[in-house]
């Protein structure tokens, strides 16, 4: 138990060191963005900014005979089409801030509040007498995010991003969760972050953006090899992750995690492994493996596309399953627990007009634990949501949406709460601002 404890003190005094320093770096940043006016001069204005990825060549660029061929082969109508697709794409990806006098750091703060009504009904097999009755709730999430850019007479990007959330706690008080504080210089990332072992995140649905994604300490590299193909490397540590996740104990080394990226007009292919040390006697490999695509198309004469996912995993179990899978599987294993199993996700969006839209996914959670006494135990989470979402104008947009899930539980020798078993029913009106 002394052990245990002095790990779990270490391991928080590591966050608190992260987080100090990623948080010193942003003051520094903003205290240096200050204005200093010398004496006699007229004050200055801000001037406005945008943070975009940064313009990297690819290790193995295309023959300059080649790329200059491409626009020819299509069509002219195609190629404006494409160029305007591509200008399109950039624009979502841009961030737009202020440049404070006195300073070359572009600051943008950006932030979202969610709001609904929310009905949740429970069926329970063996909860008996004490079955939750249907309730109604009214969640309410908010977040910010602070994000800096520079660009050095050298041409190496340095940037910075420090993102916080306000979630409701589920009937204890709410709960501050740091999502994510990194620090940028030209293609290396550190501090905390999304994995790069993710795919598809249903950012589209409200359940699920209500729950934060599961984040790393990690140490990552992302490069584009030719216009097509782009790789990802990282050393993650889920131990240090402040939102939803599955526990895992300290291996002797950081998790290995590397992620190669096909995008060519409407497909996006993705595929990733993770090789990680298992603590134990003897000490195991955990690895797992994840395979995705996206495929813009029509559907039913409107824009619409169409996402796939499957992943698998053996004594790797943070790795798969969605932030939603995770705050039940959180609650039934242990980090010492051997684990083998698969997630997979079939979801589709489609486009009624231009501010209306709708989502649905089907999604399944299957994981088997071989306890120590011989016994086993199995889970399994079967998922279906769909939603109608209203973006009238930028910044805005409100909606309806249902979601049902059935859990099945069985563990031999180990006790578990009736609640996390049986079938859940929930509907949500929901609207969100974002700035």
């Amino acid at each position: 138990m002394r052990r245990r404890a002095a790990t779990t003190m270490a391991q928080g005094g590591v966050l608190r060191a992260l987080l100090l320093a990623l948080g010193t770096v942003l003051l520094a940043e903003v205290a240096a963005a200050a204005p200093r006016l010398p004496a006699g001069k007229p004050p200055a204005f801000a001037r406005a900014c945008v943070i975009r990825p940064p313009d990297i060549a690819p290790l193995f660029p295309a023959p300059a005979e080649t790329v200059a061929a491409k626009p020819d082969a299509s069509g002219d109508d195609n190629a404006d089409d494409d160029e305007s697709e591509d200008e399109d794409d950039e624009d979502e990806d841009d961030v737009r801030g202020l440049i404070l006098p006195g300073s070359a750091t572009c600051l943008a703060i950006t932030g979202s509040v969610t709001a609904g009504l929310q009905y949740d009904s429970y069926r329970i097999p063996r909860a008996g007498a004490s079955q939750p009755a249907p309730a109604f709730s009214w969640p309410t999430t908010s977040s910010l995010r602070f994000e800096t850019a520079m660009d050095l007479a050298s041409g190496l990007r340095v940037g910075s991003a420090f993102e916080m959330s306000l979630r409701p706690g589920g009937g204890e008080p709410d709960s501050i969760l740091v999502e994510e504080a990194i620090v940028m210089l030209g293609t290396m990332t550190f501090g905390l972050s999304g994995s790069r072992f993710s795919f598809w995140t249903g950012e589209e649905f409200a359940f699920s953006a209500r729950l934060p994604g599961r984040n790393v300490g990690l140490i990552a590299w992302e490069r584009d090899l030719t216009e097509r193909w782009n790789l990802a490397l990282a050393l993650e540590d889920p131990t240090l992750a402040t939102t939803s996740s599955i526990p895992v104990t300290n291996g002797r080394v950081p998790d290995g995690v590397a992620r190669l990226t096909y995008t060519q007009g409407a497909l996006t292919l993705h595929l990733g492994g993770a090789l990680r040390d298992v603590a134990g006697s003897p000490h195991r490999l955990g690895r797992a493996g994840i395979l995705g695509a996206t495929y813009e198309l029509p559907i039913l004469g409107r824009p619409g596309e169409i996402t796939a996912q499957i992943a698998s995993a053996t004594d790797a179990a943070a790795y798969i399953g969605s932030s939603l899978d995770a705050t039940v599987v959180r609650q039934v294993i242990t980090p010492s627990d051997s684990s083998r199993g698969f997630s997979g996700v079939l979801a589709a969006r489609r486009e009624w007009t231009d501010e209306l839209a709708s989502n649905l996914f089907v999604s399944r959670y299957q994981l088997s634990v071989p306890l120590t006494n011989a016994s086993r135990g199995k889970l399994r989470i079967d998922r279906a949501s769909a939603n109608l979402v209203w973006t009238p104008v930028d910044g805005f947009k409100a909606g309806l949406e249902g979601s049902i899930a059935w859990t099945n539980i069985a563990f031999a020798g180990r006790t578990l709460a009736a609640s996390l078993g049986g079938r859940q029913l929930s509907a949500q009106l929901f609207i969100e601002r974002s700035f």
